[in-house]
């Protein structure tokens, strides 16, 4: 009876609206209107935009030209409204007699997450989640290191080595596991080491972007925890010449960071074809002393960076041709308390817990003595992109030179000394298709790697077994194809990728005298499959299923010695096999102009997750004693949460959440993970007016109480684990710990060129001891103190 009542109700109400337009003689309801929606900057058409009518409240969606069609509409005059997540809103009054067209012009909108401006761009052939950084958000964080910045992003975090190194952990992984894309290349560099932080100046993008989940179809098989991509801004091609001064000062170990940027462009006024040319050139001073903890100060922490870039292009009609040079340096001092000279002292300085006072001077130095590392990496990109009628093809050239020298502590008459020198070669061939059938968008391309490492000798001569990393030569390649299908709400993309890897090393094992040739070959494919559901313009979801393999590394493979700035003994496996992994993420987006929620969920199953394992017990060198950590593989499953919320109170007032967690257990030996990130939740509170704002943020991080409980190598004699507690850890996990911070910031502008940002931000409000897990010197000292940061930005 209800729904006969109904659908009695629905047709009445049909028979009535066509009576109402019988009644309005001469007027016809057969109009439409129609477009493309585009970006503004771009001039690309926007897929899966929603355009609608206003006062209908009738609409659609763009299709994969950027396309739309609003059919059935009466004379008159409407409000057309179009809209997607990421963009501003515009709105057209248009007066409709019969046809009208209406092209759509749309600017990229910033969400302002605490000074993170999140954008949720148009999609670039991902269905997986992504967090762009840029604009207000680097500049509150310039002068700290690339790991240090990216922890504002939820499921981020850091692996350090005291307070001068830091790396980048995305979801619980790090290292080889998180691919990084510096200006289109793929950076190579010494990523293996838990100290080897990326030698990359931050200052050198303007937009940083990561990518959660595996991404091994696209940028390689290796990026299973995912992808962080550097971009500098697009090179200027008008005449005008303008730039950036930053400028930067830390308190805590009166740090002094200077970065400048100069660009500028030539456009030929009588030229036949038109045609540009632009440039620009940046540098970075960076020197700063002893860090101190709240307590007392470390010796021997201070760092010295110079670093520069230079780059050019050439545009001429559908070609585009660019050059891009930058150089790297640093000098990083390694705390001298945790290079300790037997093991007996060793063990008394983790059970003691704090630095002896010889490691903790009361006179501040910028001096950095033994143990130190000397880091130098240079990268030479040249691109040349080719607009066909087709598509766009664009390939891209690399080479990358590292060099590392580790200098320990004299001992006796031994000079300990490493070097490590790898070069490495990349290529990527990438043609970007039109839509076919007008239906399918996507890309196809090669990508090629050759690395050769030398630490001792010459390469196939090598003369000491004592090196960590052998000599080796690795060569990589693989193909890939990507397509995507948008239609209406939904978009479908589908990727497969052939990867292979030959390595070739030469070595000396330890202890023995003879040289050994070893050699490993990889292959295996991999594949993605995403779901992006946008049912209006407030509403996002995405589904991601992808697979990724990464092969056993050198390192991990053959390493038998002291690890330097990590300050420890490590010992690889030859018998490692290939990780696999099969990645499962859902994410769903909720924007309105008062507030912006996101909520991430993944599970990454990873077969023959390779880890590094404590034993249980120090080891003796000619370089001291050291925690002794071996390479093992098992059977992993990581999952975890990260939830994200932007609040608009008030006009003036926000507040921002983040929340991270994560649970990473050992399948095979059924216990937790080691060094795995505790959960941590992050708020702040920003009130903004005009051009200034004041914040006051609250971290929270809980103690780590999932640890394995047992040490998992059966070899080692029971009665040499001095340490068979947490798995053989050589400390407990340190106490959950609240940091507070505030920011004031402050932009003045003089004209439509010239302004001033200024900011001062305190760290560690508090002053609050406390000590992080994720650090591997938390054996031997806390975490740095409060810390002033004052921060000047001058555009010319």
């Amino acid at each position: 009876m209800k729904k006969s009542l109904l659908i009695f109700i629905y047709f009445l109400y049909l028979s009535s609206f066509a009576q109402t337009k019988e009644e309005t003689p001469g007027v016809h309801c057969d109009c439409f209107i129609h477009g493309v929606v585009l970006d503004n900057t771009t001039k690309e058409p926007i897929v899966g935009a929603v355009v609608f009518v206003k006062e209908q409240n009738k609409g659609t969606i763009t299709d994969i030209n950027g396309h739309y069609h609003i059919a059935n509409l009466c004379q008159g005059t409407y409000t057309v409204v179009g809209r997607i997540v990421g963009y501003q809103e515009k709105t057209y009054t248009i007066k409709l007699l019969h046809e009208a067209e209406q092209e759509i012009k749309l600017s990229e909108g910033e969400l302002h997450l605490a000074n993170i401006d999140i954008k949720a761009e148009k999609i670039d052939n991902l269905t997986q989640t992504k967090n762009v950084l840029e604009n207000a958000a680097l500049d509150q964080n310039r002068g700290q290191s690339l790991g240090e910045t990216l922890k504002q992003i939820s499921g981020v975090t850091t692996l350090q080595t005291g307070s001068s190194i830091a790396k980048p952990v995305i979801h619980g992984m790090h290292s080889n596991r998180v691919l990084i894309m510096n200006n289109g290349v793929r950076q190579e560099g010494q990523q293996w080491g838990s100290e080897h932080a990326p030698e990359i100046d931050p200052f050198v993008a303007k937009k940083i972007t990561v990518l959660k989940g595996a991404a091994g179809v696209r940028y390689g098989s290796d990026a299973i925890a995912g992808v962080i991509m550097l971009e500098p801004e697009a090179l200027p091609d008008s005449t005008r010449m303008s730039g950036e001064i930053n400028t930067v000062y830390f308190t805590n170990g009166n740090q002094i960071v200077t970065s400048g940027i100069f660009e500028g462009g030539i456009r030929p006024k009588k030229a036949a074809v038109p045609q540009s040319f632009g440039y620009r050139v940046q540098g970075t001073f960076k020197r700063g002393g002893d860090i101190s903890t709240p307590d007392y100060r470390l010796s021997n922490t201070g760092v010295s960076e110079i670093n520069f870039s230079v780059s050019a292009d050439y545009k001429r009609r559908n070609w585009q041709s660019e050059i891009f040079f930058s150089q790297f340096n640093t000098q990083i001092g390694v705390f001298a308390g945790s290079h300790i000279g037997n093991v007996t002292d060793l063990i008394e300085a983790i059970k003691r817990g704090s630095p002896l006072n010889i490691y903790t001077p009361e006179k501040f130095t910028y001096t950095i003595g033994r143990p130190y590392q000397d880091v130098q990496h240079n990268l030479m990109k040249l691109k040349s992109t080719h607009q066909l009628k087709s598509g766009k093809l664009s390939l891209t050239l690399g080479r990358q030179y590292n060099y590392r020298k580790e200098v320990d502590i004299l001992r006796g008459d031994k000079n300990l000394i490493q070097l490590f020198q790898l070069t490495t070669y990349t290529g990527e061939l990438l043609f970007e298709h039109k839509p076919l059938f007008k239906l399918l968008t996507g890309s196809v391309g090669i990508n090629t790697n050759f690395q050769q490492n030398l630490t001792t000798g010459t390469l196939r001569e090598p003369r000491s077994s004592t090196v960590l990393i052998p000599n080796f030569q690795n060569l990589t390649g693989g193909v890939f194809l990507i397509e995507r299908i948008v239609k209406n709400q939904w978009e479908v993309e589908g990727g497969l990728r052939y990867d292979f890897r030959n390595l070739d090393v030469y070595r000396i094992p330890r202890g023995q005298q003879a040289k050994v040739e070893s050699k490993k070959q990889n292959e295996n494919f991999t594949g993605t499959f995403g779901l992006n559901f946008r049912p209006n313009s407030q509403l996002n979801f995405l589904f991601n299923l992808s697979s990724a393999w990464r092969a056993p590394t050198v390192n991990e493979l053959y390493s038998d010695g002291v690890h330097h700035g990590a300050a420890s003994y490590e010992k690889g496996d030859e018998n490692l096999n290939a990780e696999v992994a099969t990645n499962l993420s859902f994410t769903a987006n909720y924007i309105t102009k008062l507030f912006q929620l996101e909520l991430h969920l993944y599970n990454n199953y990873i077969r023959n997750f390779i880890f590094l394992s404590p034993t249980g017990r120090p080891t003796l060198t000619i370089r001291g004693a050291f925690p002794e950590f071996w390479y093992a593989q098992t059977n992993a499953r990581f999952r975890g949460i990260d939830l994200s919320g932007n609040f608009q109170i008030h006009k003036h007032i926000s507040l921002n959440s983040k929340l991270s967690y994560l649970q990473a257990q050992d399948i095979t030996h059924t216990q937790p993970l080691i060094m795995i990130p505790p959960n941590r939740w992050e708020n702040t509170l920003r009130y903004e007016w005009k051009k200034s704002g004041i914040s006051l943020t609250n971290l929270y991080v809980a103690r780590q109480s999932r640890v394995p409980t047992k040490v998992i190598f059966s070899e080692i004699p029971t009665d040499e684990i001095i340490f068979n507690q947490y798995g053989g850890d050589f400390a407990p996990p340190p106490s959950a710990y609240m940091l507070w911070s505030a920011a004031f910031t402050q932009q003045l502008k003089f004209n439509n060129r010239n302004g001033i940002y200024i900011s001062l931000t305190v760290n560690n409000l508090l002053n609050t001891s406390y000590r992080d897990y994720l650090n591997r010197f938390r054996y031997f000292a806390d975490e740095i103190g409060r810390n002033f940061v004052i921060r000047a930005k001058y555009s010319l």
